[in-house]
């Protein structure tokens, strides 16, 4: 019997009150499966099938656990012991606490997080043996995506001992087909194939080494949980009979996105009775691997072929309109849709009487895109009485798209957030806060002193720090030095020096504190003496106060388990985070706030809103471009059925699916024509699918509006990078190098911070390395043409003159080396002598390539040039001109990184300015530009065309014209982590 309350519909209540056997709930968005799992509980404790701690609840998110157990609260009117409503991690944790021993773990084990999990392989790097995966320039490279490649061999229940069984099948196959005769000369199928297996073997070697160092810590990871609970009730029968007989009933939420070895572990449990009830929509799943989003229904079904099955399609939250466009869209999808595999009808039927509205409005650019969604939101606001700023929400496919929203909705006084749960670190209050924080450990740091004295509480103008910057390189002193000389720096305002007298004050006064309290201590003391909490309004500040107590209960949380925690390392904890790629996890701030929403579309699973907005609906934003695993699982270990076709773009249709369904009166999709990029952008083809083109009369009217200048503009004031003062052509320099232009088309954020306020950086191991490299190479081609200089006497001739006969040896080159040899500047003794031997090895193939193939007819060494291009200069230095048998010039440029097998037109920027030189400068016939990559010793060339040439001439000038208009606005992406700046910049990826 089924007890008033909660009206359900007929689909809903079989659910409900399905009593014994399997259940596959298939429940379309929207269609209430939250109310069903709830009233299930509900009804199968009211009717005596069972107490409520016999029922086990599987959930997939911490969010979702806590609304079903609230939810549960309120229908169980009186109460209960104990309810088992947790996710698959939270419920295998519980397990384990209590049966560690069982299986001979330690039962205080700890639970590593990403960040801890990076630390310990880092730190433990060099017992793993890797040598594919660990380049001697970033050795720390792969150690994330080894993480991602263990966590997914956990998923798929792969224990190292199974895989390093694989690899030795594999390197036993090398052995046969090489006839046990290593010295065969193998072609290049062969030679592919022996170095998957020597890289399937280091992964395997990896893996067993990872989960060793992992027991021998006390240390589990997340996989861990799902597999030792599963290995727990495996090898410990008289364990799994407990839970079998304790959980009468079993239901899984999301059912479409658990992995292999958590549906095993609910397979092993709910047996023999299989009272199993499993919810999911396979036009919902966004966390699948591979793409498999019904493997595990279609495993259910073949598992338990006498399952009974529900379909939920009636929609109690979105309008027909919504549901129609939504519902023809996903079809794209099929045939790798249960609807077609299982022949259900999963057409979702709304219950609402609004219609619902849908819309796609295309834009002339970004900012016009943007200004458009804060119209349409304003003019919704104000029309509907009832409608609240928490009705809207913002979906964004990635996370770095949400900022330009974020600083419109500011500037235009809507009050809204971006929902993350993860970047504290990254919000610009914390990364202020921590840039004091490290002037306290160090008061050198330039960068950090650079963010600090651009704090309101300090704030020092552009122009100050600007000449700040020029007083320290003239007196050589370092910024810290400079400051303390305030007075006597040319041109600082009055309002600069308080400013820094004031910051000066404070490093002194709490500089002193930092050894004897602890870091929490240190920084209540900052906010309170700084006037920060003076400087900010609670009433609107209020997100700003929640990112200062997160960062506060951080800190209280990191020196509570070691009371001789200091500052020093407080900061040595959070840069290794870092260097993790952890950002600092968030708590959602006042979910139910009225505050419009900007959010991913994955964290808005779940959710629903009024008003929908959908923005970037362009080719390559969304969908999105296809960036597969680095490192997968062979397809020989994965235990799932993966699916035929295009899996990336059906997850993208699906991810899409989302978002349209989390609309309730209205979907607004929005593109726009110009991203910022050279081509004009595309729509995207599901705008097309989904029937929502936009109307070209429309589309129109937008470019019209987007040579407004005054409302351009308008829309581009408050940009929160603060831009410098340069207006003039006078401010520019003098002449321009190739790193300069590279550093401003990278980023213009990045070149401002190191050639207009040259902020001081710490030169890198690599780049040390490699002004050795080519040195040694320099000094070895002069000797070539002047045996006199191996004696260390000057050599005579000119730099142009030809070869000499006297050929250096491979011993003279060694010595050059060793003269070249830089040995300051190295993380460790051990980073400086792999990178010595490194080098060593490098120039010992380069000399025995370089004997075996002749000796180039060199005509210049580290040649300088300096040319006209249009109204402005370039210099630059060339490593080496040959010429070549045809009479026709090569230009050669040394690289010690990484070797690139092709190469894209940004790179060959380089070698093509480098010839637009030679041939005006030296009137050479250029017919070959190479990059030699010493690493392997292999060059890359090309000829460069004419074409080529005056676009890169039009691309110089119109780069040095923007860096003319003084507009360094940040370029966020994936060089943020190769950036000299990335501590203090807000907008890093």
């Amino acid at each position: 019997m089924i007890s008033a309350g909660k009206k359900l519909n007929s689909e809903q209540l079989k659910a409900v009150a399905h009593s014994k056997g399997p259940l596959l709930i298939v429940a379309g968005a929207g269609t209430g499966k939250t109310t069903v799992l709830v009233e299930r509980l509900k009804y199968l404790i009211e009717n005596n099938l069972a107490k409520p701690d016999e029922i086990l609840i599987a959930t997939f998110t911490e969010k979702a656990a806590g609304e079903m157990e609230e939810r549960a609260d309120k229908v169980l009117p009186y109460g209960y012991v104990e309810l088992w409503i947790n996710t698959f991690h939270g419920f295998c944790e519980r397990i384990l606490r209590d049966h560690a021993l069982d299986i001979g773990i330690p039962a205080d084990f700890k639970l590593l997080n990403q960040a801890e999990q990076w630390a310990l392989i880092r730190k433990n790097q060099d017992k793993f043996n890797l040598d594919y995966y660990r380049p001697l320039g970033n050795p720390t490279k792969f150690i994330f995506e080894l993480i991602k490649h263990f966590s997914r061999l956990k998923d798929e229940n792969i224990a190292p001992q199974e895989y390093l069984e694989y690899a030795e099948g594999l390197e036993q196959n090398k052995d046969a087909m090489l006839g046990g005769n290593k010295k065969i000369k193998k072609n290049k199928e062969d030679s592919d194939e022996n170095m998957e297996a020597s890289r399937i073997s280091e992964l395997a070697n990896a893996y067993h080494v990872y989960n060793q160092l992992l027991l021998d810590n006390s240390f589990l990871d997340f996989g861990d949980l799902i597999v030792l609970a599963l290995k727990l009730f495996k090898e410990r029968p008289n364990i799994l009979k407990i839970y079998r007989d304790k959980f009468k009933y079993i239901m899984v939420d999301e059912f479409q996105d658990t992995n292999w070895s958590q549906y095993e572990l609910i397979k092993i449990l709910s047996a023999p009775n299989n009272n199993l009830v499993v919810v999911g929509d396979d036009d919902q799943s966004i966390y699948k691997f591979r793409g498999a989003s019904i493997s595990n229904i279609m495993q259910f079904k073949d598992d338990y072929p006498e399952a009974k099955e529900v379909v939920l399609a009636k929609n109690y939250r979105s309008g027909k309109n919504i549901l129609d466009i939504a519902y023809k869209f996903i079809n794209y999808n099929n045939p790798n849709r249960l609807e077609i595999k299982l022949g259900l009808n999963k057409k979702l039927e709304a219950q609402k009487k609004d219609n619902g509205l849908a819309e796609h409005n295309h834009f002339f650019s970004e900012g016009e895109e943007t200004a458009g969604i804060a119209d349409k939101i304003i003019e919704l606001y104000k029309k509907e009485k009832e409608t609240n700023w928490s009705d809207f929400a913002i979906l964004v496919r990635a996370n770095d798209t949400a900022d330009k929203f974020v600083a419109e909705l500011t500037r235009r006084q809507i009050p809204n957030l971006f929902v993350s749960l993860r970047g504290l670190y990254y919000k610009p209050i914390i990364l202020d806060c921590l840039a004091f924080l490290k002037l306290l450990d160090n008061y050198h740091e330039s960068s950090a002193l650079y963010r600090v004295l651009n704090m309101e509480i300090f704030k020092a103008s552009h122009e100050d720090i600007v000449n700040i910057n020029k007083f320290a390189r003239k007196k050589v002193l370092s910024t810290y030095e400079a400051l303390l000389n305030i007075q006597a720096v040319p041109g600082i305002s009055p309002e600069g020096a308080a400013g820094v007298n004031k910051l000066l004050a404070l490093i002194r006064k709490h500089s002193q504190a930092v050894k004897k309290n602890p870091p929490a201590k240190v920084f209540l003391d900052f906010i309170r003496d700084s006037g920060l909490l003076e400087s900010l309004d609670y009433s609107r500040n209020a997100v700003i106060f929640d990112y200062l107590n997160q960062f506060y209960q951080r800190m209280k949380k990191s020196e509570a388990s070691e009371p001789d925690f200091r500052l020093k390392d407080f900061l040595n904890m959070i840069k290794l985070e870092l260097e993790a790629g952890e950002t600092g996890r968030l708590k959602i701030f006042q979910e139910d706030s009225d505050l419009v929403k900007i959010m991913t579309v994955h964290a808005a699973k779940g959710l629903e809103f009024k008003y929908v907005f959908v923005p970037c609906m362009v080719d390559k934003k969304f969908p999105a471009v296809n960036r597969p695993e680095k490192i997968s699982i062979p397809d020989a270990l994965v235990r799932e059925k993966l699916p035929e076709g295009d899996t990336h773009i059906e997850e993208e249709r699906r991810l899409f699916y989302v978002a349209l369904t989390r609309a309730e009166s209205g979907i607004f999709l929005t593109s726009a024509s110009d991203y910022g990029g050279e081509r004009e952008k595309r729509p995207s083809k599901f705008l097309e699918e989904a029937g929502l083109v936009a109307n070209p009369k429309k589309q129109e009217m937008k470019k019209i509006n987007a040579v407004n200048g005054l409302i351009k503009d308008l829309g581009e004031i408050q940009k929160k990078e603060i831009k410098p003062e340069i207006k003039t052509k006078h401010d520019l320099p003098a002449k321009f190098s190739f790193s300069r232009l590279e550093a401003y088309s990278n980023c213009p954020l990045q070149y401002k911070f190191s050639y207009i306020l040259k902020i001081p950086v710490e030169e890198k191991a690599n780049f040390i390395f490699g002004k050795a490299i080519h040195n040694a190479l320099r000094d070895f081609f002069i000797s070539s043409a002047n045996p006199e200089f191996l004696q260390g006497s000057l050599f005579k001739k000119e730099e142009g003159e030809k070869n000499g006969s006297a050929k250096p040896t491979l011993e003279d080159l060694k010595k050059i080396y060793e003269k070249n040899w830089q040995a300051d500047g190295y993380q460790s003794k051990e980073e400086r002598e792999s990178y010595k031997k490194k080098g060593a090895e490098i120039l010992k193939l380069f000399y025995e390539k370089l004997n075996n193939g002749g000796w180039p007819e060199i005509l210049f060494l580290e040649k300088n040039f300096n040319i006209r291009i249009g109204e402005y200069r370039l210099s630059g230095a060339i490593d080496r001109i040959d010429m070549l048998p045809d009479g026709t010039a090569e230009i050669i440029d040394y690289k010690t990184g990484n070797p690139k097998k092709q190469l894209l037109a940004g790179d060959k920027r380089q070698l093509l300015i480098y010839k637009i030189a030679v041939q005006q400068l030296l009137g050479l016939n250029v017919s070959k530009l190479t990059y030699y990559y010493l690493d392997n010793n292999s060059p890359l060339s090309f000829s460069g065309k004419e074409k080529e040439e005056k676009k890169l001439i039009e691309e110089i000038i119109r780069e040095i014209k923007e860096i003319e208009k003084g507009d360094f606005s940040a370029r966020p992406g994936f060089l943020c982590g190769y950036c000299d700046f990335r501590d203090i910049c807000e907008f890093r990826k």
